[in-house]
């Protein structure tokens, strides 16, 4: 007679919807604690006793009411974890790539815990932003920082004023079919030295050397013409300038 090979499935089978099994372990369902399945009388005493009876009716009774729990291991535990972090970083990247304020999620909060299987682990909008977003923030810079590095860029700046008054510079790297806004700096002057060094500091920071970029694209204005003729131009002497066409037709007109 060929004895068929027990394993924790097999032990499992045996006894339909009383144990699961989590990393390797038998946990009773209704007991909600880990049991030694290798003998099968060790299985079938902890089934016949008194204690695990009393306890699946009250756990059936709890699930009729919603309110039952069970016991997690350390690897399930961080794997949930995991995927709620996953879950909450997409949404915040599908709100911000949409250009959807995140103070909406709390209007979607109860429309999340009731159509999705993880909705509720999605927090207000508060706590995304302090929490959260950063981590998302830098893993788009990651990935900006993957497109452009050691990479021949063309650039492009121009200054503007904020509704606060202030004056923002916009930097924007080309590569290739690639055109992203690369970094977004508040400056108290804005001249000539500034403009500079706020470039060589951004080509640094993308581990672009000064001997690739190919082409600095501004508008006509003196301090940009500056810039480029006394603090690009000497450290990169293969950059080009180019003036913005609109801007030169703005200025005739």
């Amino acid at each position: 007679m060929v004895r068929t090979k027990v394993t924790i499935h097999t032990r499992a089978a045996e006894y339909p919807n009383q144990f699961r099994i989590d990393d390797g372990i038998l946990f009773c369902i209704y007991c909600n604690h880990a049991i030694k399945w290798e003998k099968k009388s060790t299985v079938d005493d902890h089934v016949r006793g008194s204690v695990h009876c009393a306890k699946k009716k009250l756990y059936e009774s709890k699930k009729a009411g919603g309110n039952a729990s069970q016991q997690m291991t350390i690897a399930s535990t961080i794997s949930a974890a995991d995927k709620k972090k996953e879950l909450i970083e997409d949404l915040i990247h599908a709100f911000a790539t949409s250009d959807i304020p995140l103070e909406k999620v709390n209007s979607l909060l109860p429309f999340f815990q009731k159509h999705l299987k993880q909705g509720g682990f999605i927090p207000q909008a508060s706590t995304l932003r302090q929490i959260y977003l950063p981590q998302v923030f830098e893993n788009h810079l990651n990935q900006i920082k993957l497109l452009f590095e050691n990479k021949p860029v063309a650039i492009t700046m121009d200054e503007t004023t904020d509704d606060c008054g202030r004056s923002v510079v916009n930097t924007l790297f080309h590569f290739r079919t690639n055109t992203k806004l690369v970094s977004v700096d508040f400056l108290i002057k804005v001249n000539n030295s500034t403009i500079g060094s706020t470039l060589l500091t951004i080509l640094t920071k993308y581990n672009i050397p000064f001997s690739l970029p190919r082409l600095f694209f501004s508008d006509s204005a003196a301090y940009m013409k500056k810039c480029f003729r006394e603090v690009l131009h000497p450290v990169m002497p293969q950059l080009i300038h180019v003036p913005c066409c609109a801007h030169i037709l703005n200025l005739i007109g």
